[in-house]
């Protein structure tokens, strides 16, 4: 099988840009939305970014012309013409964040084919966070042959869509009547036994 060639992975993969940087924005997105005050791990944000970009992913190709779409078990994988990406968090600069399994080591060794996809070129798509680890700041992709990066290109098409923080609306307050209570010179005159003062 072939190394992946930029060339034709740039090519094969424009048609679609705007559509990969739309999956990542309604990612953060939804990420932000379900995340509340956030998590108290970082592990636990990356999970839940992950999972928000395999959902819009999903969601965004599934059944759409010119992709065909692999999910099976913790992640999914998308076809597009004649390239097979995987969506990664990077470490650094266009380098995906990876934990050495099988089906990793596979998919970033690329003379082993894909058996849904046997001559495809395999690359992943990853971004870079940005300092808050609200969105993304840039977007790569990137070929691979183990951990030595072959060649990576930043995504076209601009810096990330803005993303407002969800805000909670404070829910209004019943108005509270107050009621002055006035001194009762009756009363106050049985009390003290006589004449009101």
């Amino acid at each position: 099988m072939p190394l992946p060639v930029e060339k034709e992975v740039r090519e094969e993969l424009e048609p679609f840009n705007e559509r990969i940087r739309k999956v990542l924005d309604k990612a953060f997105k939804d990420f932000l939305a379900k995340r509340g005050a956030g998590n108290m791990y970082k592990r636990t944000d990356s999970v839940d970014v992950f999972d928000s970009v395999i959902r819009a992913a999903m969601a965004e190709f599934n059944g759409r012309p010119g992709v065909t779409v692999f999910a099976s078990g913790s992640t999914a994988r998308f076809l597009f013409g004649n390239v097979l990406v995987r969506f990664k968090k990077a470490v650094r600069r266009g380098k995906g964040s990876n934990i050495a399994t099988g089906a990793n080591n596979d998919f970033l060794n690329p003379a082993i084919p894909f058996a849904d996809a046997p001559s495809a070129m395999k690359v992943e798509i990853c971004w870079k966070l940005n300092e808050l680890g609200t969105g993304y700041r840039s977007v790569h992709v990137t070929a691979r042959n183990g951990d030595n990066q072959l060649w990576s290109y930043e995504l076209p098409g601009g810096q990330q869509g803005i993303i407002e923080f969800p805000q909670k609306t404070a829910s209004p307050q019943p108005r509270r009547r107050t009621a002055m209570k006035l001194k009762d010179s009756a009363k106050t005159k049985k009390k003290n036994g006589g004449e009101a003062s």
